[in-house]
Parts: structure tokens; C-alpha cells; sequence
């Protein structure tokens, strides 16, 4: 043989291995990936005598969408049906000589390992058993630690601003962290999970990352919005299984609702306004009691497309505030800006800073003096306004499901998500804030799509695709000014960033965003 055609030989027994390596890994994938949105029901099918019953047909309907799986027992009589979708099933085991046993009542949540024993009775297969009640809800399969909110508790339980990140602080070791709002901490509530810090989580929706750079999923207006979209999701803190990236922090998994045989949707609108809200501590501090109204509306309609087999799902979740932010800046009071310092000569102001001294806001117009107990040796002035911040989100969500005729095409399913916010200010020329507000905003797109294929009641496989964009943008400038001739560089409209201690810095550290 030829050296040429050892290679060869060589290079297609490398690919052969390739392939079969990889096949491997798909389909030892299926649970592990399946879990991420969906659930598992297993268990053990028995006689009269406690005996394992092998061969015998187990069917497990959806009772949502009709959609059935069948599987098949082992020798130990035990069976197992993976990547179902969350939602309320019927299981029912049948085997020539024993009567058909049908268990009712099953609720499978996301994530979920459900374990569903049935005991098969001497009879004709005519015949039937029925059971019907709840499984127990105690984990005995996996040593993972993890929490379900269901969609009662996403529907019943009262959400400031229906943000779903409040239902998280009701499990077990998550906490709020103390960050604040920015780009890279993350623009809403953050959670701490265990100690770790409140950018170390990831969010995931219907199986693919819906988290910025901070490892958070909130927009601009510091909410995570989909109180009508979602129809649960898995907080899971410790001993993550190997489905999961690994993380220091919470892994919160949600899945969106889907369509079902029958038409259904809701409309809501929501109105809060400070009319009935007490002020805030800080307020009672010489700042006085700030607007605040808030308005929330949207609504879903999902169903069938072609009953039994293909189903849709849409929604869209509006927000739109006006809140007054109460501030402080410390100013050059009215007699430094004129050269005179406690304790010190006067001196003359230049023409050149008397320009960019003219910049901090001064009393009146909106400004407040905060009572000190004397001025300041530096001859500085505490003032106090309030900002009016109108925050901005649109939320939308779509949703196909479809159930092919032949089982080895399976199920496939696809979403797709956007979510625009963006939180500003309003605060005219000459009032606190002017140039010392800052601005955010975000933009995300999130694709899912799952395909899975069941070739035999043993063999299952699961194809997952998605894609995921995020932006999320903070210090926006939010002045109207044309500072002209005041730009420290040629070609640039904005001020640059003025840092004089201990007064509030004023300006810009970017140019990125001119106006």
C-alpha cells in the first residue's frame, strides 16, 4: 500500500471518529440541554405483587395541547420521558392482561424531575384504573438546590412595577445586593445569592441568555419585565448539574407561556400616582415630596392554529413613568463666584474660568439652599431640586409551537423577544440637574429555537438555537445646551468633564454622544 493511500485511509478513520464523537455528545446532550425549559416524568410500573412490569406502554398527554409521548418499560419496569414541556399532564400505562391505569392531576414544572410510580391491576386492558392527585413535590432525583415561581405566584403575588425580580428575593439564600444602576452592575435590583455579588448570575429565556454584560436581565427602567409573558422560572443557587454554565451566583431560568387548544388572553392596565404615597425619608429633608406616576398596560392572546398540533402565543408589556428624583449638588455659593472666600483677600475672577463658573446652578429657578449651621470655610452652598425622570419600556414577546405528524420530526418551537427602554430627564437650562444628569437605556433581542426529535420511546433527541443581543448604555448626556467655544476640544459640542473639589463635577467624561 501506498503512503498516499495510508493517509487516506487514516484521515477518513479520523473523520469516522469525528462523527461518532459528536453524535455521542448530541445525544448525550438530550437531558442534560432539555432541562434548561422543560421537565422530566419518571418512573417505575408495578403488579399487585409489587413485581416490575417490563414492556408495558406508558402515554403522557399534555393536557394544554394534546400533544402525547409514549414510552416503553424497561426490565426493572422502570420508564422516563424527557424534555416535556412544563404544563398539567395524564399518564396512563397499558399491557395486555392488566388493566389500563390512568394517573390525572400532574403539574410538571420547569426543571422539574417528577416521579410517577404506577401499579398495574389483573383485567382486561378495557378496563381502566384512574388516580387522580397532585405528585409529591420533594426532589429526590438530583442534588441540586433550586426554587420554582409558578404562574400562580407570577399572576396572584402584588409587583412593585410587576418587576419579577421582587419574586426572587422570596427564596431561600437570595437577598437584594446594595450595587447600584450602571451598565456594567447591572440597571435594576440585583440578586446576591449565598454571599456571592449581584454581577455574577446569568438569566436565561426558554433556555438562551437574556443578560446584559452584568449578568443581569433588567432595562433601563430597572425592571424585568414579563409578569404576562412568563409562565414560570427556576431560581437554582447550588450543586448547578452539568446542564448548567457554571456561576458564582443564581442561575434564574424562565420559560414563556405557550399556545393552547383553547383561544385565550388577557388585557390589563395598571395606574399608580403619588397621590396616596407618603414621602421618602430623603424628601423630609428640605427637598420636599416628589412627583411620581406610573402607568402599565398591555395584554397576550394565545391559541390554536391547527388543533392538536400547532398553537401561537403573543404579548406586550408597556411601561411608561414620570418620576421626580430628589437631588443635591455642592456649588460655589454667590459670593465665591464673585472672588470672595471666608478668611482670604478678594481675589479677581478671570474672564476665561468666569464662563464655565457661570455653569453651576445657582439658587432660585427650581434650586433649593439646604440649611447647614454656617457657611462653609470654602465658601460652598448646598443645593437641592427636584428632577422630573420619564422612563420609557417596550416589551413584546412571539411565540410558535408546532407538533409535526411524524415522530421523527418531533416538536419544534420558536420565540422571539424585545425589549427597548430608556430612562432620561427633563430638567430645563439653569436647574439642578441640567448638567448632572445622566441618562440610560437598552436594547435586547433574544431567538430560541427547539427542535426535538423522537426516533423510539428509548431514543430522543433535542436541537437547541439562539441568539441573543443586548446594549445596554449608560451616562447619556441629557443637556440642550450648545456649549460652542466652551469645548476643550476642536470638533466637539459637549463639555468635557470639570472636576474641582469638593464641589459636584459638571460635564462629560465621553464625546460619544453628542447633541
Amino acid at each position: 500500500m501506498s503512503k498516499t493511500s495510508r493517509l487516506d485511509s487514516g484521515m477518513r478513520m479520523t473523520w469516522r471518529r469525528s462523527l461518532i464523537c459528536l453524535a455521542i455528545f448530541i445525544m448525550s446532550g438530550v437531558t442534560a440541554i432539555g432541562q434548561l425549559t422543560t421537565g422530566t416524568i419518571t418512573g417505575t410500573v408495578t403488579d399487585q405483587s409489587g413485581a416490575a412490569v417490563p414492556g408495558t406502554t406508558v402515554t403522557l398527554k399534555n393536557k394544554d395541547t394534546g400533544i402525547s409521548r409514549t414510552a416503553q418499560t424497561a426490565e426493572n419496569g422502570k420508564y422516563e420521558a424527557s424534555s416535556l414541556q412544563a404544563g398539567s399532564y395524564e399518564i396512563s400505562a397499558a399491557l395486555t392482561g392488566f388493566r389500563t391505569v390512568v394517573h390525572t392531576g400532574i403539574s410538571l414544572t420547569v426543571g422539574q424531575n417528577a416521579v410517577v410510580d404506577l401499579a398495574l391491576q389483573v383485567g382486561e386492558v378495557s378496563q381502566s384504573v384512574t388516580v387522580t392527585g397532585e405528585i409529591t413535590q420533594i426532589e429526590t432525583t438530583t442534588a441540586t438546590v433550586a426554587n420554582v415561581v409558578d404562574e400562580k405566584r407570577v399572576t396572584d403575588l402584588p409587583l412593585n412595577g410587576r418587576d419579577l425580580t421582587q419574586l426572587s428575593f422570596l427564596q431561600p439564600g437570595v437577598i437584594k445586593s446594595p450595587a447600584g444602576a450602571g451598565a456594567f452592575s447591572g440597571l435594576g435590583d440585583k440578586l446576591s445569592v449565598a454571599g456571592s455579588r449581584g454581577n455574577q448570575n446569568i438569566y436565561l429565556l426558554d433556555g438562551v441568555s437574556n443578560s446584559d454584560l452584568s449578568g443581569n436581565a433588567q432595562s433601563a427602567s430597572g425592571q424585568l419585565a414579563g409578569a404576562e409573558t412568563i409562565k414560570e422560572f427556576q431560581i437554582i443557587t447550588n450543586n448547578y448539574s452539568a446542564e448548567y454554565r457554571s456561576q458564582a451566583g443564581a442561575i434564574v431560568s424562565a420559560v414563556t407561556k405557550s399556545g393552547t387548544n383553547n383561544l385565550h388572553g388577557s388585557l390589563y392596565e395598571f395606574l399608580r400616582n403619588d397621590a396616596l404615597d407618603a414621602a421618602k425619608w430623603e424628601e423630609n429633608k428640605g427637598g420636599g415630596k416628589s412627583e411620581f406616576k406610573r402607568n402599565q398596560f398591555g395584554g397576550s392572546l394565545g391559541g390554536p392554529i391547527i388543533k392538536d398540533r400547532t398553537f401561537f402565543f403573543a404579548s406586550y408589556e408597556g411601561l411608561r413613568q414620570s418620576q421626580g428624583v430628589n437631588t443635591q449638588a455642592r456649588v460655589p455659593d454667590m459670593a465665591a463666584r464673585s472672588g470672595i472666600l471666608p478668611g482670604l483677600a478678594p481675589i479677581t475672577v478671570s474672564s476665561a474660568v468666569r464662563p464655565y463658573l457661570d455653569l453651576y446652578p445657582v439658587p432660585g429657578v427650581g434650586n433649593r439652599i439646604v440649611s447647614e449651621a454656617s457657611r462653609r470655610a470654602d465658601g460652598t452652598v448646598l443645593l437641592a431640586a427636584i428632577a422630573k425622570v420619564p422612563t420609557h419600556d417596550d416589551f413584546g414577546l412571539g411565540r410558535l409551537d408546532h407538533n409535526f405528524s411524524n415522530g421523527k420530526l418531533g416538536t419544534i418551537s420558536g420565540t422571539y423577544n424585545y425589549d427597548n427602554g430608556e430612562s432620561s430627564s427633563e430638567t430645563p437650562p439653569g436647574v439642578l440637574g441640567d448638567l448632572l444628569a445622566q441618562g440610560f437605556s437598552s436594547r435586547k433581542h433574544v431567538i430560541s429555537v427547539n427542535q426535538t426529535s423522537i426516533f423510539s420511546p428509548t431514543l430522543l433527541n433535542e436541537i437547541k438555537v439562539g441568539y441573543s443581543f443586548t446594549n445596554p448604555v449608560q451616562d447619556i448626556p441629557l443637556t440642550r445646551r450648545d456649549f460652542g467655544s466652551l469645548a476643550f476640544r476642536p470638533g466637539r459640542t459637549l463639555l468635557g468633564q470639570i472636576q474641582v473639589s469638593p464641589l459636584d463635577d459638571i460635564g462629560y467624561r465621553t464625546s460619544d454622544y453628542q447633541q
